[in-house]
């Protein structure tokens, strides 16, 4: 991937995260802070893409936006459902899910389910990549707190 390409695509993310924040309403400002997340959930997805694959990248990509996340609702003191949004709308297969539909309807029933299969994965690895990153972050916490007490 090109600098330039590599540019646009985080430009393009900040725009579409932000703009998905304006439809469900979310405070102005956090408009921001949501955008920026919700780009660099997907700049680190496009990073992981080329060495892995779609699952390990959208995995480790949900798993670091989990812990950005937390960290920042509550440095900025704000419920973290709104930075979950922020990862979540990168992440969401609908390419895949489009594709199957597609398939579906050209008579192209084994990528079709190919397709699915894909889209069933990723909306299982999406939460658990999620929830893991809570997971870790919770962990790093109680070993601090820990290691602070001997």
């Amino acid at each position: 991937m090109t600098s330039i390409n590599f540019l646009f695509q985080a430009i393009a993310s900040y725009i579409a995260i932000a703009t998905f924040l304006v439809v469900l309403n979310v405070q102005k400002k956090m408009l921001i802070p949501g955008g920026l997340l919700g780009m660099l959930v997907w700049l680190i997805y496009l990073l992981l893409l080329e060495p892995t694959n779609v699952l390990i990248a959208t995995f480790f990509a949900a798993i670091i936006g989990s812990c950005v996340s937390q960290i920042m609702s509550i440095w900025l003191k704000t419920p973290s459902v709104i930075f979950s949004l922020a990862i979540l709308a990168p992440l969401v297969p609908g390419y895949h899910a489009y594709m199957s539909t597609t398939y579906f309807v050209s008579g192209e029933y084994a990528q079709a389910l190919t397709n699915i299969t894909t889209v069933l994965t990723l909306a299982l690895v999406i939460p658990i990549g999620m929830a893991s990153g809570t997971i870790l972050l919770r962990l790093y916490k109680v070993m601090n707190a820990h290691k602070n007490l001997i």
